[in-house]
């Protein structure tokens, strides 16, 4: 049985490594297509200055989501929730709910079965839902560019945020009061603008917290 496990571990792990290249690969034809086709090419300190200014925000994020999101979703998940996109608002969802309705825990090999199924899933219905609303929604895009409806639009991310940590929190209120009151304090005297650093120093904070409240047996593993 354990050999039957690290074949497929490994078979996942070589597909999912794989396909990211692929679609990494896929990711610069457009740059380069209006580069050699069209002799399209940004300012080269510009180019790096936007390189920069994005990877100081997103490598500590996106190193923090792979560490907090894996025990989650698992190897095969995780490799087709990177390579499609959404994690935080689509997929991370999608697993959570469909273990909840399996009656699975996470970081285990059927929590990890019951991710596969429903990233892949989500993913099919994204794509569907993607197509058809490309098609219904250019005649209203005038329409939907309203300044009056505008502000509704955004506030669509910190809804689903909000009821995505709303139903985490619910699962044990206590392991969220620490991470919670040091996101506010933060966000009020440090700025929303050092999000890359407010993320991890949070997600640390929430680790540590959650570990001392398990030794003093404040509050129970989630399987107990």
């Amino acid at each position: 049985m354990r050999n039957k496990e690290y074949s497929y571990d490994n078979s996942v792990h070589k597909m999912g490594r794989i396909t990211l290249s692929l679609g990494f690969l896929a990711s610069l034809l457009p740059p380069l297509m209006l580069w050699f086709i069209y002799r399209i090419f940004p300012p080269l300190d510009s180019l790096l200055k936007g390189i920069f200014n994005i990877s100081f925000f997103m490598l500590p994020v996106s190193i923090v989501e792979v560490l907090t999101f894996a025990p989650i979703l698992g190897a095969g998940a995780m490799y087709m929730s990177y390579l499609t996109g959404n994690v935080s608002n689509m997929k991370i969802p999608s697993a959570a709910i469909a273990m909840e309705a399996a009656d699975v825990k996470s970081s285990t090999k059927e929590g990890e079965i019951v991710a596969n199924l429903a990233i892949a899933g989500s993913i099919i219905a994204t794509e569907i839902v993607l197509v058809i609303g490309v098609f219904l929604l250019l005649p209203l895009s005038d329409q939907l560019n309203n300044p009056l409806i505008r502000p509704a639009f955004e506030q669509i991310l910190p809804a689903l945020f909000g009821s995505i940590g709303a139903y985490y929190i619910l699962k044990e209120w206590k392991l969220a009061v620490i991470p919670l009151t040091l996101a506010i304090l933060l966000s009020i005297f440090v700025g929303s603008k050092y999000i890359s650093v407010i993320i991890p120093v949070c997600v640390i904070a929430s680790m540590f917290s959650a570990r001392v409240l398990y030794k003093k047996k404040i509050v129970k593993p989630m399987d107990k």
